[in-house]
């Protein structure tokens, strides 16, 4: 039994739409698989349109061992589920519950029969707390979908610089399996950016097949099915065949029978020059020269948004502490913004900021000082001194906050 988790530390990814999609493709195969929802959330559950009363036994039963897995689990579309609901949360908050452990889950795995299933598949929430340490700590290879933003791709990086601990305090066979885009639109700067980023550092573990924008996608999540029962003839569904093939083809168990490169922007193979056909020759002829008429004048370039020289030396400023390779999608992101405003680091009212913004609307970025690279906070903890600069990103008027 192959165990596979999906994980990605920045939300909103389709994380939990990959792990859903990829096993009901994997049983529309005649494969066995299970799928276990780790997030206290469950919209792995209510994708399959599993919804557990408070009287069902679900996951924070089967991690208590008050209850074993043929009592939770379940079948939808060929999948066997073993749901999640708000009662994990609840259990991450008492220290002494059993499930507070970051091997609960793989000694609950321990007593499924290995020979039962071929496939694994376990989502995990958006961070990397007590469930997702479960997840990590239980499987042996990890998925991480990401979007064609460039939020997602802070993500990546903050859980592959992980890896390392992770290896040495949890789980030594840990390994990245691939790395999936999800939602992705060739038509965007930023997300072909995003892509050619990737596969420039991570190579071949990038899946070299990506999950188109598909609205499909999100009506099947929505109605409690897999793109496969809700829409088998959609783009979306075609993606999640071919990435699954890929998937396979990863791990040894099947050659890919359709393997689309999804590259920014493809560039079609060009036509052959046909050879130049003979043409009768022309009588000589002296034609009047041609008034020349003046070209014409240079466009004026599209204006840029009004910036100050405070704002513009500000920005400058950040740039000029990252290197080379890294300035132009911090330029790109930089571009749109003409509120930004400066202020000392202090590093215990930046803390108390991290702790009392809202999480939905701003998102912070430390300079880290190994690679120069701007990576996202996730925890008040990683504020720590000496600091170069801190980014405090509004995402709801795009305006910035930088601290040197």
């Amino acid at each position: 039994m192959i165990i596979i988790g999906f994980c990605n530390l920045k939300g909103g990814v389709g994380k939990t739409t990959a792990c859903q999609n990829i096993a009901a493709a994997l049983a529309k195969a005649k494969r066995r698989v299970a799928v276990v929802d780790m997030d206290p959330q469950s919209n792995l559950s209510a994708g399959f349109g599993v919804k557990p009363s408070e009287t069902d036994p679900q996951v924070f039963d089967l991690l208590s061992g008050e209850a074993s897995w043929d009592d939770i689990v379940c079948t939808k579309e060929g999948v066997d589920i073993v749901p999640s609901s708000l009662n994990l949360a609840m259990a991450e908050l008492n220290d002494t519950s059993p499930v507070n452990t970051n091997t609960a889950l793989r000694e609950a795995l321990k007593k499924v029969d290995p020979d039962r299933y071929e496939f694994m598949l376990l989502d995990s929430p958006p961070q990397l707390g007590i469930f997702t340490r479960n997840v990590l700590t239980a499987c042996s290879k990890i998925v991480v979908p990401m979007d064609g933003g460039f939020y997602s791709l802070f993500g990546l990086r903050l859980l592959n610089n992980a890896m390392p601990a992770l290896r040495e305090r949890l789980n030594p066979e840990l390994e990245i399996l691939g790395i999936l885009m999800t939602n992705y639109n060739t038509r965007l700067y930023i997300a072909r950016q995003v892509y050619e980023e990737v596969g420039k550092t991570f190579g071949d573990v990038l899946f070299r097949n990506c999950i188109r924008q598909n609205i499909s996608l999100v009506e099947a999540s929505s109605m409690g099915m897999s793109i496969f029962q809700y829409a088998p003839k959609s783009k979306g569904a075609e993606c999640y065949r071919d990435v699954t093939d890929e998937l396979l083809a990863k791990l040894g168990k099947g050659r890919p029978n359709r393997v689309r490169t999804h590259s920014p922007v493809p560039t079609p193979p060009a036509p052959k020059p046909e050879p130049p056909k003979p043409e009768p020759p022309k009588p000589a002829t002296v034609e009047p020269p041609k008034p020349q008429t003046p070209p014409d004048p240079p466009k004026a370039p599209a204006p840029m948004p009004a910036i100050g020289e405070y704002e513009q030396g500000i920005k400058q400023d950040i740039l000029d502490m990252l290197p080379e390779d890294r300035k132009d999608m911090w330029l790109q992101m930089l571009a749109p913004v003409t509120d930004i405003t400066r202020g000392e680091i202090d590093v215990r009212a930046l803390r108390d900021d991290f702790e009392e913004s809202d999480k939905a609307r701003y998102t912070f970025y430390v300079l880290n000082d190994e690679d120069d690279t701007f990576m996202p906070v996730m925890f008040p903890d990683q504020i720590i001194e000496p600091l170069k600069c801190v980014v405090k990103w509004d995402e709801y008027n795009g305006s910035v906050e930088a601290y040197m």
